[in-house]
């Protein structure tokens, strides 16, 4: 049984190694399921949705550092930091949302509400354009979002 521990220990040691060089996720390390990871994630859309920003912030930063590449997290992570008042982060999460899923419409427009609310209609209008390209494969339910922005962002 000794050697047991041993072995789980050296495994765990290798396992933290890879995570140092960026290998695996803490995820991976720890063993985290998504359904644990999830329920975190619920309790945390519940604190956002209570407005509890500080509380579903510090859980969405967690799980993002758990699991980076997650892009509903990374997208969570947005929302809460631009309701949080914080742009640069949110626009940080959003960019790195857009690039673990960029075929996600999703990212491209929580990108441009931040790029408008902050002056950048230029990089607002390339992302918009980028979402209708990819919500107008299909019926998707941000389809009416994305040509009501692009149509506002055309008369200002």
């Amino acid at each position: 049984m000794a050697g047991e521990g041993q072995g789980g220990e050296a495994r765990l040691q290798a396992n933290l190694q890879k995570w140092a060089d960026g290998k695996l996720s803490l995820k991976e390390v720890r063993g985290y399921t998504d359904e644990q990871l999830y329920a975190v994630a619920r309790t945390a859309y519940l604190y956002y949705h209570q407005g509890k920003l500080a509380e579903a912030r510090t859980l969405f930063q967690g799980l993002f550092a758990v699991d980076p590449g997650n892009g509903y997290v990374a997208r969570a992570l947005g929302v809460v930091e631009f309701a949080a008042g914080n742009a640069a982060g949110a626009l940080a999460a959003w960019d790195v949302a857009v690039k673990l899923e960029p075929e996600d419409p999703a990212g491209y427009v929580g990108r441009a509400e931040v790029r408008l609310a902050a002056g950048q209609k230029g990089g607002a209008a390339e992302d918009l354009k980028r979402a209708a390209q990819l919500v107008s494969r299909a019926e998707h339910p941000l389809k009416p979002k994305v040509s009501a922005m692009l149509a506002a962002l055309s008369k200002r």
